[in-house]
């Protein structure tokens, strides 16, 4: 051990993890509650950072470091610590730490002064006795990330230590253990460490995980950003509640808008739709509170096919807040004058100001009026808050399912006016709020597990043409579906900038194939801005989900034993089922038990497999026959 130092020269390198060419503004405002605290800031960012966002690091740190690799490693501190010793000399403490955490959430300095106090060659501000990261889950979309360092401080026997040089030369680059091996490293060689907070302490092996609210109970100053990233079903088997510990942030002052904005561009939408529990059951009287939604300028477009049955969206158009304005788009002049006509003549419409415009028609339908009709408007700036809606013809349902699918879209946006308004308040509290819609709908549609509907490589495309990074849901999306949400205009920008045509709607495989891939990736487009998306339902709309949802969880599980995630693994490894038979579930048992056998033979299967439609098909086409529709959201 080393004699504390009274006034330890500090000396601080972070760094921050992706290859995103913006920084969160979470990474902004650690560095400035930090940089006090310390001696020299050093930042590690990637050569992908603009201009604008490194200028902005540069305001809160001393230098500004580009790694050799597009994202971080593990060796770029070994990196950053020998050039920066170059320049200055040395330091009393170097801190090794990055954006892989939220806060301070707590005041940093009692920790500090406590540690200072002691005489260890090194000490992280939380044990992991587990020695390693959670689980891995590459297979459903969720591997283990290289990501920056939360606490290590590194004092001058460590420093100058041979044990550390030889620990900087073992990292072969995919380092993700990196972190927690360092101090048993250091132990090894005779070095004295401890930590700030013990896992003994907490009752399991990672606190930052699955301890994080009783952490902050007892001062610590951060909260692991890999609590909202990891596996939802591994999560759910530990009982870890992302929401609850986003509320005990926010109770000690933290911005949730830091939170949302960050892991909105870095989680999977629909993981952390549930990690961090952005689902709402919304009540139809009106909170109390400060928050004055009125203010929000509300703009309201509907897409109308025909005016036959729009009673039902006029109702729910009545619990509108007065004074809105609204776009109607229609598919030819005769239909825009008797929609026209039909609006000027209802008196419980509230609306300020009423344009009726004539879109030619086409396979985008309300997809095509809404970016290419409409874009002006959504590009104006003149709107906080845009409604989207449609009415429109739906040939492929049944009568039940028809007036189901409608209730569900309709009353889950605009349900009663107290209803209404409680979700504009929910935009008025929190700016990164980019869209509201309804959780994708179950009753009645077969959309779960395969809501993707075979657009994934369309998807994918359109991604790349926007730019957007953000990472994509595996099995299904977090989409509107049924096309209709509440939305701020500016987190649809990056859809809405792009100059689509009609035409663009043509040109795809399949029929409404853009329109389709756009509803499916809207929230991605919303999230690259930095906009958070929160699912809304009613409470009786709540009721009748969660019920058929539980029990279709609960059939589905029976023949699989163990958590829901050991069973998701289980499945996920055996492969599709198809439509069963032994084709299948020898493919099946080859997977699990043959897999390298499995592999070879599984170009014969999808072979065979793709015969056996053809023949199908053909069979369909067979006079006094008619082809069997599939019914999707």
């Amino acid at each position: 051990m080393v004699e504390p130092v009274e006034h330890p020269r500090r000396r601080l390198i972070y760094a921050i993890e992706g290859s995103r060419p913006t920084v969160d503004d979470q990474v902004i405002f650690a560095l400035t509650q930090l940089r006090p605290l310390m001696d020299d800031v050093i930042v590690i960012a990637p050569r992908s950072v603009e201009a604008v966002d490194r200028a902005r690091l540069r305001d809160v740190s001393d230098a500004v470091f580009a790694p050799v690799a597009s994202a971080f490693r593990a060796s770029d501190y070994g990196v950053a610590l020998s050039a920066r010793e170059a320049v200055v000399g040395g330091a009393d403490e170097v801190i090794l730490s990055g954006d892989s955490w939220f806060g301070p959430v707590n005041d940093f300095r009692p920790v500090l002064e406590r540690m200072a106090d002691s005489s260890w060659d090194a000490w992280q501000l939380v044990e992991n006795s587990h020695r390693h990261q959670p689980e891995s889950f590459p297979g459903e979309g969720f591997p283990a990330i290289e990501a920056p360092w939360v606490w290590t401080v590194l004092r001058d026997g460590a420093l100058r230590s041979g044990a550390l040089a030889t620990f900087w030369e073992t990292l072969d680059g995919d380092d993700v253990d990196a972190e927690h091996r360092l101090l048993p490293s250091l132990a090894e060689s005779g070095l004295s460490t401890t930590y700030a907070f013990h896992a003994a302490e907490f009752r399991t092996g990672d606190p930052l995980v699955f301890g994080a609210v009783a952490l902050m109970h007892a001062g610590c100053p951060v909260v692991a950003r890999s609590q909202f990233r990891l596996f939802p079903p591994l999560l759910d088997q530990h009982a870890v509640v992302g929401r609850e510990t986003v509320a005990a942030m926010a109770k000690l002052g933290y911005s949730s808008d830091l939170v949302w904005q960050s892991l909105a561009r870095t989680v999977p939408p629909k993981a952390l739709n549930v990690n961090a529990g952005l689902f709402n059951v919304i009540p139809d009287r009106p909170r109390p509170g400060t928050d004055d939604a009125t203010s929000l300028r509300l703009l309201v477009i509907l897409h109308v096919s025909d005016g036959a049955g729009l009673d039902v969206v006029f109702r729910a158009m009545e619990n509108l807040p007065a004074g809105y304005d609204l776009l109607v788009t229609a598919p030819d002049g005769m239909t825009a004058a008797t929609i026209q006509r039909r609006f000027e003549e209802r008196e419980d419409l509230a609306f300020g100001s009423l344009e009726v415009r004539v879109v030619p028609p086409g396979p985008g339908r309300d997809m095509s009026d809404f970016f290419v009709g409409c874009r002006d408007v959504l590009l104006s700036g003149d709107h906080d808050i845009v409604v989207k809606l449609h009415h429109r013809p739906a040939p492929r349902k049944t009568l039940n399912l028809n007036r189901y699918s409608r209730r569900y879209q309709l009353e889950n946006l605009l349900n009663s006016p107290g209803y209404v308004r409680n979700v504009l308040q929910m935009f008025a509290r929190e700016p990164g709020l980019g869209l509201v819609f309804p959780p994708m709908v179950h009753i009645g549609f077969g959309t779960m597990g395969r809501a993707w509907a075979g657009l994934e490589s369309a998807a994918a495309r359109l991604r790349d043409t926007l730019g957007i990074r953000v990472p994509v849901d595996a099995v299904s999306p977090l989409a509107p579906y049924g096309g209709m949400w509440i939305g701020r205009p500016q987190a649809l920008r990056i859809m809405t900038e792009h100059r689509w045509r009609h035409a663009d709607y043509r040109r795809g495989k399949r029929e409404r194939e853009l329109a389709h891939v756009q509803e499916r990736t809207v929230v991605s487009a919303a999230a690259e801005a930095g906009f958070h998306s929160r699912t809304i339902l009613t409470s009786e709309h709540a009721s009748i989900s969660h019920t058929a949802l539980q029990f279709k969880t609960d059939q589905v599980s029976m023949s699989v034993r163990g958590y829901p995630v050991d069973q998701i693994r289980f499945l996920h490894l055996a492969g599709a089922t198809g439509f069963g038979g032994p084709v299948a579930l020898m493919r099946m048992y080859l997977r699990l038990n043959h897999f390298g056998l499995a592999r070879r033979l599984l170009p014969l299967y999808y072979f065979a497999r793709r015969g056996h439609r053809v023949v199908g098909a053909l069979r369909q086409l067979r006079p006094g026959r008619s082809p069997r529709r599939k019914e999707s959201a």
